[in-house]
């Protein structure tokens, strides 16, 4: 796979389901989580040939996710169809914090954001490991802030999301 084909930011469709909704017809606020690790790990393996499972099985490592932020902008509804786009914000030697929005699918209107940051686990004595030397380069070459910790809080990128809209509808 060369550097030309490796997309900064994968995104996929993805149906809201009635089983993750609430009694008002909305996703609710605990399954969102699930519809951006599915996507995510989803575009991993379709566009970085990356199966974590397979990764996990094969190197006795995996990510473990350590923290969680997000925002809801605007409701999922039931049987609405969203595109969820995410990216590797950045990345140290042991840690990654991913970015995930999900979209409307027809305005492309942001419904929510979350920062989700993982750390490598050595799987079998459960202890923070630093991440392969391959590994390490494909970071670096999807990172979109590349290696070290964003110094951006989330609330800020929140704010300029919203403000990036308004600007988009102007």
């Amino acid at each position: 796979m060369n550097e030309t084909s490796l997309p900064k930011y994968p995104e996929s469709a993805s149906l809201i389901r009635f089983e993750d909704c609430d009694p008002f017809g909305h996703l609710n606020n605990g399954r969102y989580t699930d519809y951006f690790l599915n996507a995510r790990e989803d575009q991993l393996r379709e566009n970085y040939n990356l199966d974590i499972y397979r990764h996990m099985q094969a190197a006795g490592k995996a990510w473990v996710v350590t923290s969680n932020q997000m925002a809801y902008l605007r409701e999922a509804k039931l049987m609405e169809k969203v595109t969820i786009r995410t990216c590797l914000r950045w990345f140290t030697d042991t840690d990654i914090m991913m970015e995930a929005l999900m979209l409307d699918k027809k305005t492309g209107k942001i419904k929510s954001v979350a920062w989700m940051r993982f750390s490598y686990i050595d799987v079998k004595i459960g202890k923070k490991t630093r991440h392969e030397d391959h590994l390490l380069e494909l970071f670096g070459k999807v990172a979109i802030l590349g290696e070290g910790k964003d110094l951006l809080m989330f609330e800020e990128r929140v704010k300029e999301l919203r403000q990036s809209e308004v600007a988009i509808e102007q």
